[in-house]
């Protein structure tokens, strides 16, 4: 006769560590991260539901962002706010990808974000096919690693806005 089962703890206690998700402090951006995840959920479907489950909520923003859709007063427009950071040891600022959806298309974007007290302050990149937009993320990513407070941070954002402005004035 066999014993009645009021548990299977299998899953719990045949524990593997090759199967553990992606650990976001082991990549050096964003998009690393989110390709290993992607591979992951790929080959660990069963897990995605208990991983997703165990992940702690953000505590490091300090207004409450979410994820559900919000109505800009001034367009039509949605958006959504991810709240990923792209340099997770940088709790002051960081870089964020983000969509835009207008007339039912994603239009994806990078902006630079940091905390001042308790506001939010956030500045536009670009559109992430903007090979441009593709370097200004990186330089804003490299100054961050480097130490670079918020205040430079967004003064160089502005020489490259100024930069801009000078050359369309000449045309």
């Amino acid at each position: 006769m066999n014993q009645l089962t009021l548990f299977n703890l299998d899953n719990y206690t045949n524990y593997n560590p090759a199967t553990e998700p992606p650990d976001p402090d082991d990549y050096f951006n964003q998009e690393q991260y989110d390709a290993a995840w992607a591979d992951w959920e790929k080959k660990y479907p069963e897990l995605v539901a208990d991983a997703v489950a165990m992940s702690p909520p953000c505590e490091s923003v300090g207004e409450q962002v979410t994820l559900t859709t919000k109505k800009r007063a001034n367009t039509n427009n949605l958006v959504k706010f991810p709240t990923k950071k792209s340099a997770p040891q940088h709790d002051n600022h960081w870089v964020e990808k983000y969509w835009v959806e207008r007339s039912g298309n994603k239009y994806w974007y990078w902006r630079y974000m940091w905390m001042e007290g308790r506001k939010l302050h956030r500045r536009y990149i670009g559109s992430i096919t903007s090979p441009k937009a593709r370097d200004r993320k990186l330089a804003i990513e490299e100054a961050i690693n480097f130490g670079r407070s918020p205040k430079e941070i967004e003064k160089l954002i502005k020489q490259w806005r100024d930069v801009h402005s000078v050359k369309h004035s000449q045309q």
